[in-house]
């Protein structure tokens, strides 16, 4: 049976100057048009009412405004993705760069991705950004909060895979979402004033696919 798949994507912008400033700014929905199951059709009892359509939704902007140390400043805010689906086997929802660069770019000036994975995240450190997610895969429990221009935490990062290899698998659910999950995501930025001024940018995207 077709899965059913709903894309969000986030364009990723970072200013430099007497300060950095950080923004995650929603681009709109990149959607891949679903269509309702007919009735009967396939795998009986897969979706509550005959309907496997799924949707995803993210808040419209993450901003993380850091002024850059001699060690490093860090900023780590939070978004909050939205997967609604009457599919009684559940979804997967999937993380990754949209493209196969995954570092904040300004012409030739780049602020890389920690080394972190899902797996094996680690902290961030000078010059890196990355994102985690409290109690899922080997993040741990956190709780992770808020904050702004602070010192380098033990709170673990993973750097979002390239689009040329398989995405994070950020969660997983075995039933409906009806009314709609929300999964909290954590981003941050270290930066230390080596990093030259300027605009740097990148997109990740989140796919949400019915089980």
């Amino acid at each position: 049976m077709r899965r059913n798949t709903e894309l969000n994507s986030k364009r990723i912008v970072t200013r430099l100057g007497l300060g950095v400033f950080f923004s995650l700014i929603l681009l709109g929905l990149s959607t891949i048009p679903v269509m309702a199951s007919t009735y009967g059709s396939g795998n009986y009892g897969a979706c509550q009412y005959g309907s496997c359509s799924i949707s995803v939704s993210s808040n419209g902007s993450v901003s993380l405004n850091v002024t850059p140390s001699t060690g490093a400043s860090c900023t780590i805010q939070s978004d909050t993705v939205s997967v609604l689906t009457d599919n009684s086997n559940g979804y997967s929802l999937t993380l990754d760069n949209s493209s196969t660069n995954t570092a904040l770019t300004s012409g030739g000036n780049t602020i890389p991705a920690t080394t972190g994975t899902f797996s094996s995240p680690t902290a961030l450190t000078a010059n890196t950004w990355g994102y985690r997610i409290d109690g899922v895969g080997s993040f741990g429990s956190g709780p992770t909060t808020a904050q702004t221009n602070v010192s380098p935490s033990s709170e673990t990062f993973d750097g979002p895979p390239a689009s040329s290899v398989s995405p994070d698998t950020i969660a997983n659910t075995s039933g409906s979402a009806d009314p709609a999950v929300n999964t909290t995501i954590w981003y941050g930025v270290c930066a230390n004033t080596s990093t030259p001024n300027g605009s740097y940018t990148t997109q990740v995207t989140y796919t949400a696919v019915t089980n």
